[in-house]
C-alpha cells in the first residue's frame, strides 16, 4: 500500500464517539504512532491524545504490539505485511481546535484524530468517511462533507467519498464539516471561494456571500494577489448557541459563532454582533498570507510534539487585528464612525489593564503557551494581549509609515516578498525598516514592543487627524469604551450586575 488510509466511522453518537480504523503497508519492524501535541495556530499544548481508548493493532497473521511511549506517542511492532490500527476518539470539543459529534454536525480536525505514523508522513494520506449502524445511517442521511481536502473520486459535494492530502501535514491542515449545512460561492482573481454555515438557519445568505467577497478583495489588495497556491479556499462557519473562535489553515479556515451573529433578512442596518462575525472571516482570511504562507523562521518546519517559541505573534496576530477591521472599511461595509469605535473599545482594553506596564509583547509573545492561552483570574494584572497591544501597534506603525510615503500594507507586503521561504526572523521586520533608511522608526517599534510601557497613541493618532481624549469611566460599560452618559460623580470603581 503506497499511501497510508484513515477510515472514520461514528461508532456511538450517545457517547460521541468517532471510530477510526488506520491502514498501511509497514517499511521498517517497529513505527512509532504519535498525535500532534498542538495545532497550528493555537499556541498551547491541548494533548489530543488523551481522548483516544481501546487502540489495538492486527495484520493477517493476528495481533501486534502497541505499547504506549508517552502521553501522545505508541511503538508498533510490525511484520512484513499490511497493518491494520483500530482505536476510538472521544468527540466532545465544540471548538475550532479539535473534534466535535452530535447528531446535527461532526467537526473533524485531522490533527486529533490522525496518528501519524513514523516514516510514512511524506506519503499521500487517505481519509474517508463511513457509515455504522443503521439509527446512525438515518441520522445522518442528508448529511454533507465540506473541506479544502481534494475528493479522490473528484465528484461534487456529497455524503460520502475518499479524500486525499499530499502528505501528513496537509492532512492535518484541513479540517472538515459533516452534516446539514448552507454552501455558497463567488470567484475572487479565477479561484473559487465557498462559504459553508452549518444547520438550517433563517438568515441572508446573499448579503453574507458579498460581504464575505467584498473582505476578501480587500485584503487581496494588501497583498497584491492571492497566493500563487492557492487554487480554492474554503470559510467552513460552524453555527452555535453560544461560540466564537477561528482558526486558519493553508486552503480553509474554521470558524465558529452565534446564532445570532448571522445577518438577518430584509434588515439594512444589521447589529455589531453581524460586524464582529464579519471581522473574524477578513481576520482569518488574512492569516492565508500572513501566518499559513509567511510565518516566524523558527516554525519552519512545525515541530507539533513540543512548544515551539517565538516572540513575533504580536506581528503576526497582532497586524492580523490590526487588517481585520480596516478591510471592514475598505470594502464598505462599516463606516469611518463605526471604526473609530471598535478602535475606542480596543484602545480601551489594551490601558486599562496594569498588565499593559508588566509584560512586553515580545515576552506576552514567546509564553503565550503558558499564559495567554491559560488565563487565570490574574491575567488582567499580568498578560499583555499580544492581539490587541499588537494591532495598536500595528496602527502607530501604519501611521507613521503614511508620513514617510509609505504603509504598513507595503510593509507586509514586502515582507512576505522577501521572506516567504525562510520565514522571518526576530531582526526581520527591524531589517527592512532600516533599508528604507527608516532608522528612527525601527528604533521607536524596538521600544514599542520589548518595553513594557504604554503606547504613545495620542500622539501618532494626530497624525492621522484623529483626537484621542481620555476620561474616567462613570459606568461599567466605559471599560469597552461604549457608554455615551454624562460625567458623574465616580467613586473609581464599576459594578457589573
Amino acid at each position: 500500500m503506497s499511501v497510508v488510509h484513515y477510515q472514520l466511522r461514528i461508532a456511538d453518537l450517545s457517547s460521541r464517539m468517532l471510530a477510526v480504523t488506520l491502514r498501511f503497508t509497514p517499511q521498517q519492524a517497529q513505527h512509532q504512532l504519535a498525535l500532534p501535541a498542538w495545532i497550528p495556530g493555537s499556541y498551547m499544548i491541548r494533548n489530543f491524545a488523551r481522548h483516544i481508548t481501546q487502540i489495538r493493532a492486527y495484520d493477517v497473521s493476528g495481533e501486534l504490539s502497541v505499547e504506549q511511549l508517552d502521553k501522545q506517542s505508541w511503538q508498533l511492532s510490525c511484520r512484513a505485511q499490511p497493518v491494520t490500527v483500530e482505536y476510538q476518539v472521544y468527540a466532545n470539543d465544540l471548538s475550532v481546535r479539535a473534534a466535535y459529534l452530535d447528531d446535527e454536525v461532526a467537526v473533524l480536525n485531522p490533527a486529533c484524530l490522525c496518528l501519524a505514523v513514523s516514516g510514512l508522513t511524506e506519503l499521500a494520506q487517505q481519509f474517508a468517511l463511513g457509515d455504522t449502524c443503521e439509527y446512525t445511517k438515518r441520522v445522518t442521511e442528508n448529511w454533507r462533507i465540506a473541506t479544502a481536502l481534494p475528493r479522490l473520486t473528484g465528484e461534487p459535494l456529497s455524503r460520502y467519498g475518499t479524500f486525499q492530502a499530499a502528505d501528513y501535514q496537509q492532512l492535518i491542515d484541513s479540517p472538515l464539516i459533516a452534516g446539514v449545512f448552507s454552501l455558497s460561492e463567488f470567484q475572487l482573481d479565477g479561484v473559487p471561494h465557498y462559504v459553508v454555515v452549518t444547520g438550517n438557519n433563517l438568515f441572508d445568505e446573499a448579503r453574507l456571500l458579498e460581504d464575505v467577497s467584498k473582505l476578501c478583495q480587500a485584503q487581496r489588495d494588501v497583498f497584491g494577489t492571492l497566493p500563487e497556491d492557492l487554487n480554492q479556499y474554503w470559510f467552513l462557519l460552524l453555527v452555535t448557541e453560544s461560540g466564537y473562535g477561528g482558526l486558519e489553515h493553508q486552503f480553509s479556515t474554521l470558524l465558529l459563532c452565534n446564532r445570532q451573529d448571522l445577518p438577518v433578512p430584509a434588515l439594512a442596518e444589521q447589529d455589531e454582533a453581524y460586524q464582529t462575525l464579519l471581522g473574524l472571516f477578513s481576520h482569518e482570511y488574512f492569516h492565508t498570507w500572513w501566518v499559513k504562507r509567511l510565518k516566524p523562521a523558527c516554525f519552519h518546519p512545525y515541530q507539533l510534539d513540543k512548544e515551539q517559541y517565538s516572540r513575533q505573534l504580536w506581528i503576526y496576530e497582532g497586524f492580523t487585528s490590526y487588517f481585520d477591521d480596516l478591510a471592514l472599511v475598505k470594502a464598505g461595509l462599516i463606516s469611518q464612525t463605526q471604526y473609530l469605535k471598535s478602535l475606542e473599545k480596543l484602545i480601551t482594553r489594551v490601558t486599562r489593564n496594569p498588565s499593559e506596564q508588566i509584560q512586553s509583547l515580545t515576552d506576552s509573545s514567546f509564553t503565550a503557551w503558558t499564559k495567554f492561552y491559560l488565563q487565570d483570574e490574574n491575567a488582567v494584572n499580568s498578560i499583555v494581549s499580544y492581539y490587541a497591544k499588537g494591532a495598536l501597534v500595528a496602527l502607530l506603525l501604519d501611521a507613521e509609515l503614511q508620513q514617510h510615503g509609505n504603509s504598513l500594507a507595503e510593509l507586509c507586503r514586502a515582507l512576505y516578498q522577501q521572506y516567504l521561504q525562510t520565514g522571518t526572523a526576530d531582526e526581520s521586520i527591524f531589517t527592512l525598516l532600516n533599508s528604507w533608511q527608516l532608522t528612527a522608526l525601527a528604533t521607536d517599534l524596538k521600544h514599542w514592543v520589548n518595553q513594557a510601557k504604554p503606547l504613545p497613541l495620542a500622539k501618532h493618532l494626530s497624525t492621522l487627524g484623529v483626537q484621542l481624549d481620555w476620561r474616567s469611566p462613570q459606568q461599567f460599560d466605559d471599560l469597552c469604551g461604549t457608554s455615551n452618559k454624562t460625567e458623574t460623580a465616580s467613586l473609581g470603581c464599576s459594578l457589573k450586575y
